[in-house]
């Protein structure tokens, strides 16, 4: 009898948790929309947004590309991209940068970086992708991107970087872009 009265009340807990359940899940038949859109009313036609194309660093001129720099780095470029990836292991780069999504990062990922770098210079109003990228080395918390903490990266790159190196790295930088 005691197993019964057991049994009756689980049946009965899961059935009320399945009732709960139920009605807390979104109805399948309305349409999702986004917290910024309007319901449509009757009769009214639903336009879905158009997304805004990401800049690429493949439709800016050289010239648009190193504006800002200062004359004696660009004098430099284009550097050894190869040696700007050598860099990047003594100056301990990739320790926190990644070249792609596949591990947890503590700085951004360098994946695309390039046109990042576009849109990044644009929204900041900074001349050029480069001149971005060349603060992001130089003064590494003038530039702090959203969900990264400040103060992580050397602030020495300044003085430990020739101008030959920052223009080796920023020639690698800037090759990676989108295909």
């Amino acid at each position: 009898m005691v197993r019964r009265k057991s049994y009756l009340y689980a049946v009965i807990v899961f059935l009320f948790a399945l009732v709960v359940v139920s009605a807390c899940a979104p109805n399948p038949r309305l349409q999702l929309i986004s917290p910024s859109m309007v319901v449509i009313a009757e009769g009214e036609v639903f336009v879905p947004p158009t997304p805004t194309p990401r800049p690429r660093i493949a439709e800016l001129s050289d010239e648009e590309v190193l504006a800002g720099l200062p004359e004696a780095i660009v004098a430099l470029i284009p550097g050894d991209a190869q040696r700007g990836l050598d860099l990047t292991v003594p100056q301990n780069c990739i320790g926190c940068h990644k070249i792609d999504n596949s591990l947890e990062d503590i700085a951004p990922i360098w994946a695309e970086i390039a046109d990042t770098a576009v849109g990044r210079a644009k929204q900041l109003g900074l001349a050029g992708p480069a001149m971005y990228l060349y603060t992001s080395i130089t003064n590494p918390n003038d530039y702090i991107v959203p969900g990264y903490n400040s103060d992580v990266m050397p602030e020495t790159y300044s003085e430990d970087l020739s101008e030959q190196d920052l223009a080796d790295l920023l020639t690698y930088l800037l090759s990676l872009r989108a295909e």
